[in-house]
């Protein structure tokens, strides 16, 4: 069982705004007033719901620096080994 390999990311950030937050509050070209905004350094991905749900409001998770961590994985590999190697991204004890 292989570990995932951990790489340097090309960008200085990564912002991840909600799709359905968006719809919601009906900001859909948030995320390209962001991208046009923020430039080539910051990677700006909309994603599935975080669960959060703000009223009128949109949930946006911003990374940087030491605190993100941006990991390789194989698909075939044991779930397990992938479980561990995130864990350990987020800081958390390994079991």
């Amino acid at each position: 069982m292989s570990e995932p390999k951990e790489v340097q990311p090309r960008w200085e950030g990564l912002v991840f705004v909600c799709r359905k937050c968006m719809k919601r509050a009906g900001a859909e070209e948030l995320r390209s007033t962001l991208k046009e905004e923020l430039g080539r350094g910051v990677r700006v991905v909309r994603g599935s719901c975080l669960k959060l749900c703000p009223k009128g409001r949109v949930t946006v998770v911003v990374g940087s620096g030491e605190g993100m961590r941006c990991l390789l994985v194989d698909p075939e590999e044991d779930a397990d080994s992938l479980v561990r190697a995130v864990s350990r991204a987020l800081g958390r004890p390994s079991e």
